[in-house]
Formats: structure tokens, C-alpha cells, sequence
């Protein structure tokens, strides 16, 4: 009986107390890590990809090493990039040529990208074959949210 009545009490004095506490208001800019309002999104600027051929567009370097090279020209006459129409294996599926760097001639795609056979024959893997999931075209744009990450420094 004695624990009925505290537990009553306990739950009377937390009713009392919960009614007479000032009401909680969190501002939509104080949830984030952004000094903004959740609700404000910002637009992205209008932009265009390079309208470079393939044959013109040279090398893009890499942001880290063991970065996905960059796709240097036009893709939207080789689009939809998939399993059953990849236009990028006509210039860059070149077996013969991996690890060289050519002078004027597309980056052959690395050895990652094959599987070899018992005949010691590459092919390109199954799991390969949509290249702008790795790949990306460039445009020239403005950055949407400032950033201050450096890859380049380790936390020490």
C-alpha cells in the first residue's frame, strides 16, 4: 500500500511540475549543423558541362590518389551508359594497354575493370559496365555550401 502511495505521489508532484514548466521552442536554424534555417535551400547556379570532344579534352587530375578519373568531355551522345549499350568500352576498353599512358589517345581503363580467364585473356567484368557511377563529368561551378575538409591532413 505504501508503494502505491509513492508512486501516486511521485506521478502527481511530475503532472505538477511538467504543467507549470515553460513551453520547449527550438528554432528551425539551431537543429543543424548549419547556422540557417532547415527550410532554406539553397538553388544551384545554372551551369553546362564542357562541350569538349573526346579527341580534345585531355586529362583532368585526380582529387586523391586512387580517385576515379574524371570524365573529361561530352557524354551525352554516349548516354545511357549500361550493360547493354556502353559507348566508353569502343575508345577505352583496350586490354592490351594497361597501365600505359598514351599521349593523345583515350586513358585505357585499369586492370580492376577486367576479370581474367584461365587463358590468361581479359574481359570486362559484369559488375563494370555503368561507368558514370564512378565517373563523372565536369562542369565549370560555383561550390553550393562553402566546405573546409582536406583530405590531405590526418587527425593526429
Amino acid at each position: 500500500m505504501k508503494l502505491k502511495i509513492a508512486l501516486f505521489s511521485g506521478l502527481l508532484g511530475l503532472a505538477y511540475g511538467l504543467s507549470n514548466a515553460d513551453p520547449v521552442m527550438v528554432l528551425d536554424d539551431s537543429l543543424g549543423l548549419s547556422q540557417v534555417s532547415v527550410f532554406a535551400v539553397p538553388t544551384p547556379a545554372v551551369f553546362e558541362y564542357r562541350t569538349l570532344d573526346p579527341k580534345e579534352s585531355g586529362v583532368l587530375p585526380r582529387y586523391w590518389e586512387d580517385a576515379p578519373p574524371q570524365v573529361p568531355h561530352r557524354i551525352d551522345k554516349f548516354l545511357p551508359v549500361n550493360a547493354k549499350s556502353n559507348k566508353c568500352l569502343e575508345c577505352h576498353e583496350e586490354p592490351d594497354k594497361i597501365g600505359k599512358k598514351v599521349k593523345g589517345k583515350p586513358t585505357p581503363m585499369s586492370e580492376t575493370h577486367y576479370v581474367k580467364s584461365a587463358a590468361d585473356e581479359f574481359t570486362v567484368s559484369n559488375k563494370r559496365y555503368v561507368c558514370t557511377l564512378c565517373h563523372a563529368p565536369q562542369a565549370e561551378v560555383g561550390t553550393l555550401m562553402e566546405n573546409t575538409f582536406r583530405g590531405d591532413t590526418a587527425a593526429k
